[in-house]
């Protein structure tokens, strides 16, 4: 394999406002390619290392799905299951008035499969005043602050098409309602536990916290990053597991998750993460027609949203080399994962800068395609 094109692209992406880098990349379960670039501090006097820690924001949502799905697979949820039936206040959902004036009782049934898919209804704003009076109290936990979701009008009827939103956070908490286990341990004991993902968790111990590449944020039409501070602002307290943004994790070990999922879900001691029909029902985009089209304008053509994420479906609109049925999704700091299960690929791509729309229409798809370029090559 070849990977001088992948070299010479990550070297220069520290000169377009991505100070630190890392690249990872397996092939039928065997690392081909790992590569780091840049500096992980202000000062450029901490080279970019296989040590760092980054906010892996939004990628966090293919470990939830991963977890939902592992009781999907043991028969304990079902897809097209009231969201009511597990958490009581989503029963009683209201949707707002396109015409203005009061909200009205919501027609359609709010269902697990709408929270997988982010077609729920629901949105992105964490100022919302029922999410701002939970998080007064210090103490309100993953399912005290996700029921407030259910205090604001839903943007749509449920269903109706896609947007993106806390779905997933919503979904953690129904992981958390059907094991009887908070999210964050029922993640440590079946995912992070067996696959040996020591630097991965939501609520960063102090000890860990010299490890975190410095985060940024992108200026546009300089091309360039200015440091901010090192925040995620959607862990709301300690007792909150944002199974849509929470985690902080390495390269290292999301690269093992994404390996064990692009080989049959199984490790090499035999822990069976998910089952490999679990993972071909991830592999299936699930938007209807209607659902699409909120869908492509603001994600790459070629691709769906199915229960873990992006789904490649069309290599004709995509242009890609991936497999039909690839998946993943990428984070708001620029992290971006892939799995593909049919030809056994897996990469995950570290940075930590913010507000680089380009990062997700350019950079990831690049790097995509110059890393398949490279495998090909045999």
């Amino acid at each position: 394999m070849n990977f001088s094109k992948v070299d010479d692209y990550l070297e220069q992406l520290p000169n377009y406002g991505f100070p630190a880098c890392e690249l990872a990349v397996t092939h039928k379960g065997s690392l081909v390619y790992r590569r780091a670039v840049g500096f992980a501090d202000i000062e450029k006097t901490r080279p970019t290392s296989e040590n760092d820690l980054y906010y892996v924001f939004s990628v966090t949502k293919t470990t939830t799905c991963i977890c939902a799905m592992r009781l999907v697979e043991e028969g304990k949820l079902g897809l097209d299951d009231p969201v009511s039936k597990y958490l009581p206040t989503y029963a009683y959902l209201t949707v707002k008035n396109p015409k203005g004036g009061a909200p009205t009782p919501a027609k359609e049934t709010l269902t697990v499969r709408h929270l997988f898919t982010m077609t729920g209804g629901l949105n992105y704003d964490l100022n919302a005043a029922p999410i701002i009076r939970a998080c007064q109290d210090p103490n309100a936990t993953t399912l005290d602050i996700v029921n407030s979701f259910a205090e604001t009008p839903l943007d749509f009827e449920p269903g109706t098409r896609y947007q993106y939103s806390l779905c997933h956070d919503v979904l953690a908490a129904v992981v958390e309602v059907v094991s009887g286990m908070r999210f964050a341990d029922y993640v440590q004991r079946y995912m992070l536990d067996p696959l040996g993902m020591k630097n991965t968790g939501f609520h960063l111990p102090e000890e860990l916290r010299p490890r975190l590449s410095q985060l940024y944020r992108f200026v546009h039409g300089a091309m360039k990053a200015e440091p901010m501070e090192i925040r995620n602002s959607f862990i709301f307290n300690d007792h909150y597991d944002s199974g849509g943004a929470g985690f902080y994790s390495c390269t290292t070990d999301q690269i093992r998750l994404m390996t064990v999922m692009a080989n049959g879900g199984k490790t090499e001691d035999g822990y069976s993460l998910l089952r490999p029909e679990t993972i071909r029902m991830m592999m299936v985009g699930q938007l209807s027609d209607a659902q699409h089209i909120s869908f492509c304008p603001t994600h790459r053509y070629g691709y769906s949203y199915g229960l873990g994420g992006r789904v490649h479906v069309d290599p004709i609109l995509s242009r890609s080399r991936a497999a039909v049925g690839e998946f993943g999704w990428g984070g708001a700091a620029g992290a971006f994962n892939l799995i593909d299960p049919e030809k056994q690929v897996a990469l995950y791509f570290a940075t930590h800068v913010k507000g680089a729309q380009f990062v997700y229409h350019m950079v990831h798809p690049t790097l995509r395609d110059l890393t398949y370029e490279a495998i090909e090559e045999l």
